[in-house]
Parts: C-alpha cells; sequence; structure tokens
C-alpha cells in the first residue's frame, strides 16, 4: 500500500483490465501531424512520456471517426484511414511498454467546425457561426440536419474506429459526449429541435450515443473497455442540466458503458467555456467533482472526474471519501508528466506547478504544437527522450532571477556546470513577486516557490542583493554570462503622465488610491490589473485605444487564444469592469483622464487614480553594458523581449541546456 496517498494508488480493476492506480491522463489531440494526417514519431515520443511519468491510462487525443467531420483547416487524426494503423500500432505499444494502458478518443464535430467544402451536418437545420480565434474571424454556414441513413453511417464508424484501435493494441476508447461534440448537440435541448426518434424527449436525444455504444460493442466484444465523457451541464443556465445527465449516464450504463468521466459545458456556450476549461481566474480544485459524485449515486460502474485537478491531496480525499472512482488530469500532466511517480513516492516539492494558463489550448487554435508555460520540453519530447552527452563544466553567471534566470541556473545546474545566481533585489523571483499579489494568481506564487525550491535542492550559489557589473565579471572570472535582467515599464508620451502609477509600481507598493480607477491599457496586465480592482469592491474602467483587449499587435507571440479571451471577458463582465475600446488618452489630469473616441470627440473621465498598464521595454542599456565583459554571452527573458513566462522560461531552459 502507498504510504502517501493508498487511495490515489490503489489499483483499480474494471472487468479484466487492471489499472495501476486511480491517475488517468485526459485526452490530448495532435496538431503536428504529417501531410496526410497520420500521426508522426513525435506524437508517439509525446504520450510516450507521459506514460513514462506514472498515469495508469494515457488517450490519444481526438480521432475523427467519419468523413463527414472531417476538418481542412484544424488537421485532425482520422480513424478511417487504413494507413494510420502501423502508428496506431506503434502508439499504443509505446504506451504499453511504460506499465500504462492506451486509449483513443473518438470524436464527431458534428455541427462545431464547419466549413465550406462540405455538407455540414448537425441535429437539426439552423445557421451557426463562431469565431476560432485564429484571426481568421466569424465563420458561418448552414447546418443540415443529420439524416437516419447519415445517423446509421456515423454511428457505424464509431464502431468500427473502435474496432481498429482495438486491432492496433488500445485497451478502450473514449467516447466524448460532451464539450458540444455531435453526441451532446443531439443531447442538448437547445440545438436539437428535431421532431423525429432523435428529438423531444430526452430518452429520444439520448438515442444516438446508445446506439453507437450498442455498435463498438458488436464490433468488439464484451470486454472491451468503452469509457465515456460526459457534460453535466451544457450552458452555464441553458441546455441540458444534472438531472439530465444522471438520467443519461444511467441510460449508458444500461447500454453497457464501462467508466463515466464527467466534465462541463459545450463549446456551443460561451458562458461554459470556462467550466470545460477552468482558468487562472478559477482558484479552486475539481470543479466538477461533486456533480461527479452526485453522478455516482445513480450508477454502479467506475466514475471520475476532469477539470482542475492538481493537488494530489484533494484527489486522495475524494477517491477515499467515496465521491468518485479515478481522476484525469490534462493540464497537470502537460506541466509535468511525472507527476504520477513524485506524488507516489511523496515528493510534492517536485511537482511542476500548472498555472491554469491556458497557453498549451492557445497553441491549438493557432495550428500551433502544444506548447506549456512551465515545461519548456512539452511539444519537443522528442528532443529529449535520450540523455545528453556530459557537458565540459564551465562557471556560469546568470543575472536576474526571475522565471528565466532561475530556470536558466536550475537547468546549468543539472547540466554539472559551476552556477552563480545573482539578484540585485534581496529575494528571488523577479516580476512573478509583484504580479502573484492579484488574488487569482495564486498559481504564481505555486509556481516561483516551487523554482525556488528546485534552486535550494540544486549546487547553484545565489547571491541576492548583488547586481551584476562589468567589474563584478571580472571578479568572478565566468565562462559564460546569461542575462536575464528584465525590461522596464513603457512611458508613453501623453501629457501629465506623471500623475498615474504605473501598475508595477502600483503592485509593489500597494499604495491607497481610492475607489474609482482608471486603468490605461488594455492588454493582459492591464484586464487582470482592473478585475483584481472590481474584486477588491473598487469601481475599475479600462481605456484601451485599439478594438479589442489583449489582442494589439504587440501581444505578445502566438497571441491571445479564444479561450483565454472568453475567459478574461468572462470575469470582466462577470466583475462589472467598465471596458472603453477605441479610445485614446490624450492627457492624465489630477481630475482623471482627458480621451478621444475614434472619431475625434473628446470624452471626459473622472477617477481617483489612473494605473498605466503600457507596457514592458527590455532593459537594453543593461544589456550592452554586460556584453562586451565576457566572450560568451546571451541575453534571456523581457531583456531579450518582452513576453510571457512560457517564452522566459523556455529561454532559460534552451540557453543552459547548449551550453
Amino acid at each position: 500500500m502507498n504510504p502517501y496517498f493508498p487511495n490515489l494508488f490503489s489499483p483499480m480493476k474494471v472487468k479484466k483490465t487492471v489499472f495501476r492506480n486511480r491517475i488517468f491522463g485526459s485526452p490530448t489531440g495532435m496538431k503536428e501531424l504529417t501531410d496526410h494526417r497520420h500521426l508522426c514519431i513525435k506524437n508517439i515520443d509525446f504520450l510516450q512520456r507521459r506514460a513514462q511519468g506514472g498515469a495508469a491510462m494515457v488517450c490519444l487525443g481526438d480521432v475523427i471517426v467519419d468523413e463527414t467531420s472531417d476538418i481542412s483547416w484544424n488537421p485532425k487524426v482520422r480513424s478511417w484511414d487504413r494507413e494510420n494503423e502501423f502508428a496506431f500500432y506503434d502508439m499504443a505499444g509505446a504506451i504499453e511498454s511504460q506499465g500504462a494502458h492506451a486509449s483513443m478518443e473518438l470524436v464527431h464535430a458534428g455541427m462545431h467546425f464547419h466549413e465550406d467544402d462540405r455538407i455540414n451536418y448537425g441535429p437539426s437545420d439552423m445557421v451557426d457561426e463562431f469565431d476560432q480565434g485564429d484571426g481568421y474571424g466569424i465563420r458561418r454556414h448552414k447546418i443540415i440536419e443529420m439524416p437516419r441513413e447519415i445517423i446509421d453511417q456515423v454511428v457505424d464508424s464509431y464502431g468500427k474506429a473502435a474496432l481498429r484501435a482495438k486491432h492496433c493494441g488500445f485497451t478502450a476508447v473514449l467516447l466524448h459526449a460532451g464539450h458540444g461534440w455531435l453526441p451532446s448537440q443531439f443531447l442538448s435541448p437547445v440545438l436539437n429541435r428535431r421532431t423525429d426518434e432523435f428529438g423531444g424527449s430526452l430518452e429520444n436525444r439520448a438515442r444516438i450515443t446508445m446506439m453507437i455504444i450498442d455498435k463498438i460493442r458488436e464490433y468488439c466484444g464484451p470486454n472491451f473497455l468503452i469509457e465515456a465523457r460526459i457534460s453535466w451541464k451544457e450552458g452555464m443556465y441553458e441546455g441540458y442540466q444534472l438531472e439530465d445527465s444522471i438520467e443519461f449516464c444511467k441510460m449508458m450504463e444500461e447500454h453497457g458503458i464501462d467508466m463515466i468521466q464527467v466534465s462541463c459545458g459545450s463549446l456551443h456556450f460561451h458562458d461554459s467555456t470556462v467550466l470545460s476549461f477552468p482558468s487562472w481566474f478559477d482558484v479552486d480544485e475539481g470543479h466538477n467533482a461533486e456533480a461527479a459524485a452526485e453522478i455516482k449515486k445513480h450508477l454502479h460502474v467506475p466514475v471520475g472526474t476532469v477539470g482542475a485537478i492538481t493537488d494530489p491531496n484533494f484527489a486522495e480525499k475524494c477517491i477515499k471519501e467515496g465521491m468518485i472512482d479515478y481522476v484525469v488530469m490534462a493540464r497537470a500532466l502537460i506541466a509535468d508528466p511525472d507527476y504520477p511517480k513524485k506524488a507516489m513516492y511523496g515528493k510534492l516539492d517536485e511537482i511542476r506547478p500548472c498555472l491554469r494558463c491556458m497557453s498549451c489550448l492557445t497553441g491549438g487554435y493557432y495550428n500551433l504544437p502544444l506548447h506549456c508555460s512551465v515545461n519548456p520540453q512539452i511539444g519537443r519530447d522528442s528532443d529529449y527522450k535520450f540523455a545528453f552527452l556530459p557537458a565540459e563544466k564551465k562557471r556560469v553567471l546568470v543575472a536576474g532571477g526571475g522565471p528565466a534566470g532561475m530556470e536558466a541556473a536550475i537547468i546549468a545546474s543539472e547540466r554539472g556546470h559551476e552556477v552563480i545566481l545573482c539578484e540585485k533585489a534581496d529575494c528571488l523571483g523577479g516580476l512573478m513577486r509583484v504580479i502573484e499579489k492579484e488574488s487569482f494568481k495564486i498559481r504564481i506564487r505555486t509556481y516561483r516557490e516551487y523554482l525556488e525550491r528546485m534552486i535550494a535542492k540544486s549546487t547553484v550559489e545565489v547571491r541576492l542583493n548583488t547586481e551584476v557589473t562589468p567589474e563584478l565579471i571580472q571578479t568572478i572570472q565566468p565562462d559564460v554570462v546569461i542575462a536575464a535582467v528584465g525590461g522596464h515599464p513603457i512611458i508613453p508620451p501623453i501629457k501629465g503622465i506623471e500623475k498615474s502609477i504605473q501598475i508595477v509600481d502600483y503592485y509593489k507598493e500597494q499604495p491607497e488610491i481610492g475607489e474609482n480607477i482608471l486603468v490605461l491599457g488594455g492588454g493582459f496586465a492591464g484586464v487582470e490589473c482592473a478585475i483584481g480592482l472590481a474584486l477588491e469592491g473598487k469601481k475599475a474602467t479600462i481605456v484601451e485605444m485599439s478594438d479589442a483587449l489583449a489582442s494589439g499587435p504587440n501581444t505578445p507571440y502566438p497571441g491571445t487564444g479564444a479561450m483565454q479571451i472568453d475567459a478574461l471577458w468572462t470575469n470582466v463582465k462577470k466583475n462589472n469592469v467598465e471596458v472603453m475600446l477605441n479610445t485614446e488618452c490624450v492627457e492624465i489630469t489630477d481630475e482623471g483622464m482627458i480621451c478621444e473616441d475614434k472619431e475625434g470627440k473628446q470624452i471626459l473621465l473622472k477617477a481617483d487614480k489612473v494605473i498605466a498598464a503600457t507596457g514592458i521595454a527590455p532593459n537594453e542599456d543593461i544589456v550592452d553594458a554586460l556584453r562586451d565583459s565576457v566572450i560568451d554571452f546571451a541575453w534571456i527573458g523581457d531583456c531579450y523581449q518582452p513576453g510571457l513566462i512560457r517564452t522566459a522560461v523556455r529561454q532559460g531552459y534552451d540557453t543552459s541546456l547548449n551550453l
């Protein structure tokens, strides 16, 4: 028995399959496919790495079951393509080789992800439009009610896809019946307006899902595992709700489903997208655990939950109390694939925490490889599956103790170098210590503390209250200098700008600013600051000269994903933050701000204080002063190019790995 988490690390037997613990890896879609939508070695290495970290089951996500759901602009694996079989076989084998079971998620987009060059089927006739957030604007198409012959074709395709998974060595398939995919579209009383046997009553709306389960069982036999993912409610208030989902799950159990994982929300309801993928504003653990516990009361099959589970203590408690049987993790295992093994050995202080920043989801909207703010290896797993050759030991001086500098110091130390980390302040953390003061930035603090623990466990020599200068470099005589000296606020040429307080100074000094606040700048920092002010009970107004929040031409790449935008706007509206777009500040006064709209009309805004969130510029002067003091020099983080934690950490990692 595991001495740390005896329930989380107890085996679970479902039919003839035994899982080594209760942690399942959530399905992850593959972006870097071949030109023919085939899996490549990079995809296999990614999921093998997840299995290596200790998860009990690892799931290949987003496998499309039928040509009626094929998507040209968002590549996904095609289950009907026989030429995918060798890669399916290799992937299942790679996962099984690490002691985990392999699962395949089967999906059909239905009316979602519609496009120009095919008939777009859905549960009912309608016109649908959505903005993927990828820069191509709104997609608008007519949706055709799926006729019975196509329903039968799609149902059969689910069965054949499951059979292909079984033949290729997968233990299970995951039927995605939530989040706005086809089965949940039919289940929806809002989207499904049919009057035939597939519409009207809950039983009729659930009929296609039952047909799919029956068909998979017909093709794959009694012992092949069929798991389902459901959304316990569709929209925040619209669509099917918990009572409907309980009955839906009871029907699935009657038709032979083996396991059910409980999620929430739908792609068709923007108010619930943040429920499907909880953001950094949502600080609680296990958003769907209570709903899963309620569903479990009515079932006999194992029930799991997915969504914002990062704390093994919480997972242990839920399983111990009988709320759920297993947990499903996505972003936690992206941030740290070794999470299960670290938890199994009680090494909680070494688990790299997820920020819930949605960086991993943002890449998908731009068809980019998977990436993570805190794990620079993710999306590049093939590059790191073999141990690196020993490096010639060097003396490395790192200037700056923010996320870029700390990551660089940790990796350089792991590579066997002598590392000195200098920070001019009296503590490590850089800007993380500044922004973590927001109540919803608790995960930034958790990550900063994690980095500090890793520094303490390493051989890095830390020198606080020490600014790196050319003279210090001459004294230390390093072989390499890595400058991570950050940036400074951009001061725009606005009359009276000195009457405002820079956002960094506001966070550092926490001065008394009154109750009515104007925030100049609608980038990420400005929007989050305004939301934080509103949470404190203050009146907050964002003044932004462009036509959108967090989406200007200076937004760090790859841009702001649709789910991040949804999270920002959801919390802006929830907390009554006023937003003034297309509004340019021309003067800051003692009474507030003088602005102009895009027609040039003058607007007077009164406020107790103006907080300027107008961006960061690199500390180029410091970099230039240090550059000529050593032969081997690198600069990373905001002093290279102001950006995100993700870019800073990745630069620190790459720079030290290549020493």
